[in-house]
C-alpha cells in the first residue's frame, strides 16, 4: 500500500504512533523519541534509536505542514499530504502555558529515559494581532515568509492592571475535571483614532492587538480617572460576546499644555498616554480638552478639567490668558 496510507498520531506521553492497515504483523507502532520545533518552526520527533518505518528517516521524522489550534485549545499540525489524498491533522498532548510578545510556549510530557515520565516545552515563534471579530491570533512565521494563523476562540478580559487575559477550560483524560488556564499578556495600551483601542506587546510594535470598540462616553470628566469601552468578541458559530474595558488612571495638563493620562500596570510602574488637544473652555471654572492623537487625528473624546482638580493654578491661570480654543502640541508615547 502507498505511503499516504500511514497514518499519525501521539499517545498520551506524545510518542510518536505510526498505523500502517497493510502490516497485518505490526499495524501499531509506538516509537520513543522526543518533540522538538527547529528555527523555521516545524515539528520533529526526533527517535531514540532507528528501526521498523522510521529507518528510511534517519534519526528526525519531519513532521511538516500547518499549524492549528482545535476548538479544545489543543496544538497540532495538519501534516503535508505524502500523496494524493486527504490531509491529516496530529495533535499534541500538550498545555499552552506562556506567552511572549515574539512567542507561543506548551508544556507538554513525555517519557524519559529510565521509562518514567518527564516534562519539557516547546516554543513557536511568531507574532501577535487580532483579527476582524476581536479575537486573539497568533502568526507562526514560516520560513517562506508566510504565516499559520492559531485562532484563539473565545473571550478575553482585562484586570485592575490593565494586564490582558486569556483564560480557556481543557478537558482532561477520563473523568478528571477540566482544568482552567490563563494567559497573561504584558502590554501597554495605546489610543487610536475612530475609538479603536491598541494593546502593545513590544516597542516595535510588530505584535500589536487593535480592537474595534466604541466608546462608553464620549465626554470625561477628569476626576473620574477613567475612560470605558464597550468590545464585541464574535465566536465561532457567530455567538457574541459583549465586554467592557475600564482604564483607570490620573489624568494631567502638563506644562507644555499636552493631556497625559497615567496607568499603573502589573510592574508597579506609571506608564502615560500622552495626546495633543483642542482646549475649549466650558465654564469659567472649567475647560474641556477635545483630544487627538500623536499625529493630529481626532481621538473622538474630550476631557473636562476643573480649576479645583488642577494642582497648579498657574496653569490655568495661562490657560485663561490664552483664551479661545487653544491647539496643544505635545504628545509622545511613553516608552516600554
Amino acid at each position: 500500500m502507498a505511503a499516504a496510507s500511514l497514518r499519525y498520531e501521539f499517545d498520551g506521553l506524545n510518542r510518536l504512533v505510526i498505523r500502517d492497515p497493510s502490516d497485518l504483523l505490526q499495524p501499531r507502532q509506538v516509537l520513543d523519541g522526543e518533540l522538538i520545533v527547529d528555527r523555521d518552526n516545524r515539528l520533529r520527533y526526533r527517535l531514540r534509536h532507528t528501526s521498523g518505518k522510521a529507518a528510511s528517516d534517519g534519526r528526525d521524522i519531519l513532521l511538516d505542514g500547518t499549524w492549528k489550534l482545535s476548538p479544545a485549545h489543543r496544538l497540532g499540525v495538519v501534516l503535508h499530504p505524502q500523496a494524493e489524498g486527504a490531509r491529516q491533522a496530529v495533535f499534541l498532548n500538550a498545555t499552552i502555558v506562556d506567552v511572549k510578545d515574539d512567542a507561543l510556549i506548551v508544556s507538554l510530557w513525555r517519557r524519559s529515559d529510565g521509562g518514567g515520565r518527564t516534562s519539557q516545552t516547546l516554543s513557536l515563534s511568531g507574532r501577535w494581532q487580532a483579527d476582524a471579530r476581536n479575537r486573539l491570533t497568533f502568526l507562526v512565521a514560516k520560513s517562506d515568509g508566510a504565516e499559520d494563523r492559531l485562532v484563539f476562540d473565545g473571550a478575553w478580559s482585562v484586570d485592575r492592571r490593565h494586564q490582558l487575559l486569556y483564560r480557556y477550560e481543557q478537558p482532561q483524560v477520563g473523568r478528571q475535571p477540566s482544568a482552567i488556564h490563563t494567559l497573561r499578556f504584558s502590554g501597554m495600551w495605546d489610543l487610536r483614532p475612530e475609538a479603536r483601542l491598541v494593546y502593545r506587546l513590544d516597542v516595535e510594535s510588530r505584535s500589536a492587538f487593535e480592537f474595534q470598540t466604541s466608546l462608553q462616553s464620549a465626554s470625561l470628566n477628569a476626576r473620574e480617572g477613567k475612560i470605558a469601552y464597550q468590545v464585541g468578541i464574535r465566536l465561532s458559530g457567530g455567538r457574541l460576546v459583549r465586554q467592557r474595558v475600564t482604564l483607570f488612571g490620573a489624568w494631567k495638563l502638563n506644562r507644555d499644555l499636552s493631556v497625559s493620562f497615567e496607568m499603573p500596570y502589573t510592574d508597579g510602574r506609571l506608564r502615560a498616554l500622552t495626546c495633543k488637544g483642542t482646549y475649549i473652555w466650558s465654564t469659567r471654572h472649567a475647560v474641556s480638552v477635545q483630544l487627538m492623537s500623536r499625529r493630529g487625528e481626532p481621538l473622538g473624546m474630550a476631557v473636562t478639567f476643573s480649576r479645583s482638580f488642577l494642582d497648579d493654578a498657574q496653569l490655568f491661570l495661562r490657560l485663561q490668558r490664552l483664551g479661545g480654543d487653544t491647539e496643544v502640541l505635545g504628545g509622545v508615547q511613553g516608552r516600554f
